[in-house]
């Protein structure tokens, strides 16, 4: 089986069996269990609700851009750690087809954008008190 590596563009030749075993070990180690249940239809709809109720997203077109149109769950990709003793894997996770990405993102851009302006005035208003400082002495 050709797998692909932790760093770079590289892929390794690995026997089925043994990477079925580093993914099994890697699980068990860091106590991951699977879900009886796959929960995206459930957190798609708590989060249409939440975006329904959000006074800020009044417009449509900016509503509809704020959900996935069929939200999956994230993919999980095995990565061999080619850099490290004994190879164990890595896990490479695909978020873009879940259901909060897009919000996520647009909130992300939204939180930035207000850091800034906050960023600005911190620093308008420490100018000014350094300038004020000056002219007492």
């Amino acid at each position: 089986m050709i797998a692909k590596a932790g760093k770079g563009r590289t892929l390794v030749i690995i026997h089925k069996d043994a990477l079925k075993q580093k993914i099994s070990t890697f699980l068990q180690e860091n106590q991951i269990t699977a879900l009886d249940k796959d929960p995206t239809d459930y957190f798609q709809k708590h989060i249409q609700q939440i975006i329904h109720k959000c006074n800020t997203t009044k417009d449509k077109n900016q509503y509809k851009h704020l959900l996935q149109i069929k939200p999956t769950a994230p993919e999980l990709n095995a990565m061999i750690k080619i850099q490290n003793d004994n190879n164990p894997i890595g896990l490479e996770i695909n978020n873009i087809q879940t259901p909060a990405y897009k919000l996520a993102r647009y909130l992300n851009k939204r939180l930035n954008e207000l850091i800034e302006v906050l960023y600005i005035c911190y620093k308008k208003l420490e100018r000014s008190s350094t300038g004020s400082d000056q002219y007492r002495n």
